[in-house]
């Protein structure tokens, strides 16, 4: 499926009928009263199976998949459009939508419309508007040399043990092996990612370029690599945390000489900001294949 979604973007975007891919979002008016645009999808036995948690849970995280996005470009929330998927004899209709209202205004986002469908399956597709806080934050505009992190929370006051960075690769495995057809553990980031926003509109005007973790570093690396025409030099001990998907942490790229700064602000929040390559010449190709292949 990856080589299929890179072919097809790379056709659409050739077409000339496109802007602004390549982000986590796009901004569709260039002054100060500007709107950041996401959309993501989130489909059953694609992205998520109905038993490995309750509705709430499900809910909760495709809401978090497409805040993580917005927050990602530095802009907060607002107005959400929602596409919903419902399958034949679904007898949840009224509870359903009732925790996406209390979801909706739990993270303060007014839903002004969408469609809602008969389906096979249970889809989702929110497309969310955020208001932009200054100076948008993009995937383009790495330099030769800087230093490339992530953010993974370093205190039990933010759930240190289930929501650290690297653990969703082995939470995926697990649930994909043991829990196809049961619960899985719910307080780990895999099912219950938590996303800090106060803390990442502030790290978001130290970076240069930044996008949130969806696919694991190594895709997401790849990907740098080909807009900023640069490659990436792994200065860290290489293990599971490279390969780690739907982390939706933050990483960042900064000027070496920001990295105290980075650092002592995300231990304000609790955090750790953990260096683990620089930005070199050449070209980073990715390894692996999507989890979702």
């Amino acid at each position: 499926m990856q080589d299929r979604e890179k072919a097809f973007i790379r056709a659409l975007i050739q077409s000339g009928a496109t802007e602004g891919i390549g982000d986590d979002g796009v901004l569709i008016a260039r002054d100060c009263a500007g709107y950041v645009v996401a959309s993501d999808a989130f489909f059953e036995d694609v992205h998520f199976k109905r038993a490995w948690g309750s509705l709430e849970a499900i809910v909760e995280k495709c809401f978090a998949v497409n805040l993580s996005d917005i927050y990602a470009m530095n802009a907060i929330p607002s107005f959400c459009l929602l596409t919903l998927a419902l399958p034949n004899g679904f007898k949840e209709v009224g509870r359903l939508a009732n925790v996406i209202g209390k979801c909706a205004l739990k993270h303060r986002i007014k839903i002004i419309g969408g469609d809602t469908i008969a389906g096979e399956k249970l889809h989702f597709s929110l497309t969310i508007l955020g208001k932009r806080q200054g100076r948008i934050l993009t995937r383009k505009g790495i330099k030769k040399g800087d230093i490339l992190g992530y953010i993974s929370p370093n205190s039990v006051l933010t759930h240190c043990k289930t929501q650290a960075f690297g653990g969703n690769i082995k939470a995926l495995k697990t649930a994909l092996r043991f829990h196809k057809n049961s619960k899985i553990q719910s307080n780990t980031r895999f099912a219950k990612p938590i996303l800090y926003p106060k803390m990442l509109l502030r790290l978001n005007g130290i970076a240069r370029v930044g996008m949130d973790i969806s696919d694991g570093i190594f895709m997401e690396l790849s990907r740098l690599s080909r807009l900023n025409h640069l490659g990436f030099k792994i200065t860290k001990y290489k293990g599971e945390w490279l390969y780690s998907p739907e982390e939706y942490q933050m990483l960042y790229a900064i000027p070496k000489m920001r990295l105290k700064k980075m650092k002592n602000l995300a231990k304000q929040y609790r955090h750790a900001f953990i260096p683990f390559a620089q930005a070199v010449c050449g070209r980073f190709m990715e390894s692996k294949r999507n989890w979702h292949a």
